[in-house]
């Protein structure tokens, strides 16, 4: 009876893990970013062929904060650093920001969407 208890307790045990959809620890996400990403698996549930199905969201560490950038290769647009707290970082000529590209670094995989892995040279 002990071994059949044991055999049903481990299967349980590893179903009611929670599953974390990110490749960060959960509690690192931002809840906005959180949002962002459960509206984009909606859409990309809804409408495969979406181009948010090959997107990823990165994490960067810049002068000791983290900044997220959504990266998808079907865009012709350059990614936009936006902080944990959810504030687009802005560029203009002769401001120090503009080292950011310089000086990001720690690249992170915060999420995937399923097709990110499918394009060439990834």
């Amino acid at each position: 009876m002990k071994k059949l208890s044991l055999t049903l307790l481990i299967p349980i045990l590893l179903f009611s893990c929670e599953k974390d959809d990110y490749s960060i620890p959960n509690n690192e996400v931002p809840a906005w970013l959180k949002t962002k990403i459960s509206q984009d698996e909606k859409t990309i549930k809804d409408t495969p062929q979406s181009y948010l199905n090959y997107g990823a969201w990165i994490r960067y560490s810049w002068r000791n904060e983290y900044y997220f950038e959504y990266q998808n290769y079907l865009s012709s647009s350059l990614p936009k650093p936006i902080s944990a707290n959810g504030d687009t970082l802005h560029f203009y000529v002769f401001e120090t920001n503009t080292d950011y590209y310089k000086e990001k670094c720690c690249k992170e995989f915060v999420w995937e969407a399923p097709g990110f892995k499918d394009l060439p040279g990834m």
